[in-house]
């Protein structure tokens, strides 16, 4: 009775996340954390899930999806056990979980050993155009026929901390958009067709199953600066959903990911922003640089006329500080970013 209980409670579950992908990002889950398979709830066990644990979050933080390769990475997660802050059991339908959680000052540390590269919380979401080949018709991907795809291509993007949106293939869409347009790779139609939704992280699937009942996949994804393009073809669907994931979520992390400083405190960046006329002209500036996490001090050096300067540490070099600002907000980048120098100008909304 309990059984059948979990798995109806199970399937109800699965069909609320389902009905979220329509539109509404998923929620973010714990940064610094992750859930895992293990065996059972031995010391064994629970050592073995942390090191699988901790490798997910790290892959989610830094971007990187090879990062245990990385020799500092690799005695990391041998250790991982002793470096849990919060732990805790889950069973569900005759498995055990392990939900780890790790701290946000400890997996800097590792990043900054390892020389490997931050990704903040604060993450774009990805737009996905996914087009089904059938025997005598193309169509989009849909929750109601193909729940069990798009269910494990948000998954595997919440894994790497990045949150999956859906067109909802309206009236509006259909007016500017058909699935034979996307199958063809009509970049500018797509493009277009993407803008009500927010975003310029854009993943185009073509998907066929095979008679051979393997699956054969055409992964394109787009943004403003960069195209990129990967074909694969398996038995199994996970490693064929995997592959756009990982095409989409690689080139983000390579515009948007920065190197942290490996000694934090030895050097510093000069930051001057022009244009600070006012007290609330200053909140705003400092508010902006005190909320980015790839930084460990803020020290003002200079108030005078409409100009501020200020000391800030925790990044390998001005161009990685660049890089991490918020793209909406009214700090801009002025000329050239020197190495451990950059200029900014705080314009108008």
């Amino acid at each position: 009775m309990l059984n059948l209980r979990s798995r109806l409670m199970g399937r109800i579950g699965r069909v609320v996340l389902l009905l979220t992908l329509a539109f509404p990002v998923f929620a973010q889950s714990d940064f610094y954390g992750a859930r895992v398979e293990v065996s059972d709830r031995s010391d064994a066990a629970l050592a073995s899930g942390a090191r699988d644990a901790l490798n997910q979050v790290l892959i989610r933080v830094s971007g990187n999806e090879a990062i245990a390769k990385n020799p500092t990475v690799a005695a990391a997660l041998r250790v991982a056990r002793d470096r849990v802050s919060i732990y805790s059991f889950v069973q569900e339908e005759g498995k055990v979980f392990l939900q780890a959680t790790f701290d946000d000052v400890l997996v800097k540390s590792i990043l900054r050993e390892s020389d490997a590269t931050f990704w903040s919380e604060d993450r774009p979401p990805v737009l996905l155009w996914l087009v089904i080949d059938e025997p005598y018709s193309r169509r989009f991907a849909t929750v109601s026929q193909d729940g069990d795809l798009l269910l494990e291509l948000s998954e595997a993007f919440t894994a790497r901390g990045i949150d999956l949106r859906l067109p909802l293939l309206d009236l509006e869409d259909a007016a500017k958009l058909s699935p034979e347009m996307v199958w063809q790779r009509v970049t500018g139609r797509i493009r277009s067709a993407s803008q009500r939704y927010g975003t310029e992280h854009i993943l185009v699937g073509r998907y066929v199953q095979l008679t051979t009942g393997s699956q054969l996949a055409d992964w394109l994804y787009l943004d403003s600066e960069d195209q990129r393009q990967i074909q694969i073809q398996g038995s199994q669907p996970t490693p064929v959903v995997l592959a756009g994931v990982d095409l989409a979520v690689d080139a983000m992390a390579d515009r948007y990911a920065v190197t942290l400083e490996s000694a934090p405190g030895q050097s510093f960046i000069a930051v001057t922003v022009t244009g600070v006329e006012s007290f609330t002209d200053y909140q705003s500036v400092m508010g902006i640089l005190r909320q980015l996490p790839v930084l460990d001090t803020l020290t003002i050096d200079e108030i005078y006329g409409d100009r501020l300067g200020v000391r800030v540490t925790g990044l390998s070099n001005a161009e990685a500080l660049a890089r991490v600002l918020p793209g909406r907000s009214r700090l801009v980048v002025l000329g050239d970013v020197a190495t451990n120098r950059i200029n900014l100008h705080w314009g108008q909304p």
